[in-house]
């Protein structure tokens, strides 16, 4: 039995990774910034604590290494990318107390959460996936209407807008003053998230693809097909090593006419972790293996061709 802290409680992923490692027979403890009633997953782990908002790094931090240590706290699953960036950063301190932080390292998360870095190195290394990419306050008329603006460290299409005319943009870059946006080409095509684990120590990698038939307006598929892509699962393992990727991750594409073109690279457990596991790749238990040392699997069957659907319960508190 392995006793691991889950973040963001709230959050669909991180509600389906805890209950997935209580059904193995783990001790988990979730923690989120709203109150327990707020949670339907509270009542489903070992134990629930109400913390800070990242923001507050002080007290989050604070409240973390209490509950790490009143807890005997083994790993610690961060979930949301404000997080990732954070416990990536002081890893060492969380390890001075026996706690393991499962994420990449603090320069990988950091070259992914700025997208602009992250486009910048595509361009050096894989040309043929990059898509144009200019800071706002750069911008100079390169792209016809529609293009795309979005935060450069944003997350779940917060933030994204279409601009669909100069006056839009006039509109929007003055909102954005001051903020650190990027302008992009608008893609149009078929929309690919690809879930991967990669283990440099040991050259081993695995991918898998899924196409996004309904997504939601945070960029979350909401019915998705698995499918088999060797051409895609090497872009997404030359990404990955491309950036010194070691863990779990996910890749998001475009494709129009064969041509692949990248979206963001998430230094995170994806938001469509329970399709990958639910078609056959455990990401979540080989990512605690990784963080072991042990070897990861690679051999998985797959059901690929299956399409999975999302849907969204109501419970009565204390039910």
């Amino acid at each position: 039995m392995m006793r691991i802290l889950v973040t963001a409680l709230g959050t669909l992923n991180s509600t389906f990774i805890s209950n997935y490692l209580m059904k193995k027979g783990h001790y988990i403890v979730g923690v989120d910034i709203f109150s327990k009633e707020y949670i339907r997953a509270s009542n489903e782990v070992s134990k629930f604590y109400t913390v800070p908002s990242i923001y507050e790094m002080g007290n989050y931090k604070k409240a973390l290494f209490n509950i790490c240590e009143e807890n005997k706290i083994e790993y610690i699953i961060p979930i949301i990318d404000e997080e990732i960036l954070y416990f990536s950063g002081i890893k060492n301190e969380f390890e001075n107390i026996g706690v393991k932080v499962c994420s990449p390292n603090f320069e990988t998360v950091q070259n992914c959460r700025d997208k602009f870095k992250t486009f910048e190195i595509i361009k050096k290394h894989i040309p043929e996936i990059y898509v144009k990419t200019i800071k706002i306050s750069n911008y100079n008329n390169e792209f016809d209407y529609p293009f795309f603006i979005k935060p450069n460290s944003g997350r779940a299409s917060i933030g994204c807008v279409k601009i669909k005319s100069k006056k839009h943009f006039d509109y929007i870059k003055e909102e954005c003053e001051g903020q650190d946006f990027i302008v992009q080409e608008f893609l149009q095509g078929k929309f690919i998230a690809v879930d991967f684990i990669n283990d440099i120590k040991n050259n081993q990698f695995f991918a898998l693809s899924r196409e996004e038939l309904l997504r939601n307006s945070n960029g979350c598929g909401t019915v998705v097909k698995i499918f088999k892509s060797q051409e895609i699962e090497n872009i997404v393992r030359k990404i990955a090593n491309t950036l010194n990727y070691n863990g779990v991750g996910n890749v998001e594409f475009v494709i129009n006419d064969n041509k692949i073109s990248l979206i963001e690279v998430n230094p995170r457990f994806p938001a469509g972790t329970e399709y990958s596991v639910r078609a056959g790749a455990d990401f979540i238990l080989d990512e605690l293996k990784l963080i072991q040392g042990k070897q990861i699997e690679t051999n998985y069957n797959i059901n690929y061709d299956t399409i999975f659907t999302r849907r969204y319960e109501a419970y009565e508190y204390g039910i």
